[in-house]
């Protein structure tokens, strides 16, 4: 996993997918049984509870809570210390929508959202961070402070739409 994770799935059964997928990632552990009890939250730091049982589920987040854990519980949200969000990315660019223990309503909106925050962010971001890296490398905090209020202004996403970012940002290199 690129964030340097491992992830155990504890589950009586496991999808033809998902153990294919722990073939290919080490990162990736299959205890395929069902859950045992607060010594299976082990050294976790998070903990998802989402069996087919709202009192599995529930035993799964006070577990997790005695041993001091994030959890997170599909089921009854509210029972956990946190909510996953439904996130889109596009490039260097993360947006996360939670929409009030509405998981299917975040994914809507989420989805709604990756329609116009497509690869041009993406793209657009990446070249400011490009841009970025070099201003401050060769002039300073003072130089870039200079720079970007007209490239990432409050037309930015205009620009962005209408492809005219391009063009600024070429404007700023010369």
């Amino acid at each position: 996993m690129a964030s340097g994770a491992s992830v155990r799935v504890i589950s009586p059964t496991v999808s033809a997918d998902l153990i294919e997928a722990a073939d290919e990632n080490a990162f990736l552990i299959i205890d395929k049984r069902r859950y045992n009890g607060v010594d299976d939250i082990g050294e976790c730091q998070i903990v998802f509870a989402a069996t087919d049982s709202p009192a599995t589920n529930a035993g799964i987040a006070a577990d997790a809570r005695s041993r001091c854990r994030l959890a997170s519980v599909a089921d009854a949200p509210t029972e956990g210390s946190f909510v996953s969000m439904a996130v889109h990315r596009a490039g260097p660019v993360a947006i996360g929508v939670s929409a009030g223990n509405v998981p299917s309503a975040a994914g809507r909106i989420r989805d709604a959202v990756a329609a116009r925050f497509d690869d041009r962010y993406g793209d657009a971001v990446a070249a400011c961070a490009q841009l970025r890296a070099e201003v401050l490398a060769e002039g300073g905090s003072a130089e870039w402070a200079k720079i970007h209020p007209s490239l990432i202004g409050a037309d930015f996403c205009a620009r962005v739409e209408n492809g005219t970012f391009s063009e600024e940002l070429a404007a700023c290199r010369s």
